[in-house]
């Protein structure tokens, strides 16, 4: 299944940020499963993949800290969508 989403850099914070295309949330207890977190509240996550940090909305969008390569920041969070979408 592919997960539609828009990806580029965050107007406000010098750092890249993804977001669903189509409603949907996102299951922050399937993603705490899979990833390291560094933080948890009700409504977001801060995980760690490799040396990037992640936060993760419930509602779905992703910012990511620590990362200059849009490449990989683009392919964390397709695995991110692919892992934590609701149906």
């Amino acid at each position: 299944m592919t997960i539609k989403f828009s990806f580029g850099k965050c107007k406000t914070k010098a750092v890249f940020k993804a977001r669903l295309e189509q409603k949907g949330k996102l299951n922050l207890e399937k993603i705490k499963k899979k990833y390291q977190v560094i933080l948890e509240t009700p409504i977001l996550l801060v995980v760690k993949t490799g040396d990037v940090e992640v936060i993760v909305h419930g509602y779905g969008e992703l910012l990511f800290k620590r990362c200059d390569d849009a490449h990989k920041a683009e392919k964390i969070a397709e695995e991110i969508y692919n892992d934590g979408v609701e149906e």
